[in-house]
Order: structure tokens, then sequence, then C-alpha cells
């Protein structure tokens, strides 16, 4: 059973990370046509910040565990 709830939890990352990727990138392109809302200005930097964080993560438990 924790099998499956890993590999649930792999699609689960793999898929909010695409679909943070593709809200990001939408972002940007309304960012280059209009000033973005508070909204969609703090969605955009909850996103970045979000990232590194990941990034963080996985680097910390590649090197450590």
């Amino acid at each position: 059973m924790s099998l499956i709830a890993d590999i649930l939890m792999a699609i689960y990352v793999g898929v909010m990370i695409m679909s943070s990727f593709l809200y990001v990138r939408h972002l940007t392109k309304t960012k280059k046509q209009r000033k973005l809302s508070i909204f969609e200005h703090a969605m955009y930097v909850i996103i970045q910040i979000a990232y590194l964080l990941f990034a963080i993560s996985l680097l910390i438990s590649v090197f450590v565990g």
C-alpha cells in the first residue's frame, strides 16, 4: 500500500509542477500585455518561491538522505 501512495505522490508532484509552470508562463505573457492584478502578482511570486523551496528540498534529499 505504501508503494501506491509513493507513486500517487510522484504523479501529484509532477502534475503540480507542470500546472504551476504553465500558469507562470501565462502570467508572464499577461505581464507583457498589461499590469498584473494584486492576486496575479501574488501568485506569480508565490509560485516562484515554491519552485525555489522545491529545488532546495530536492537537493537536500539527494545529498543528505
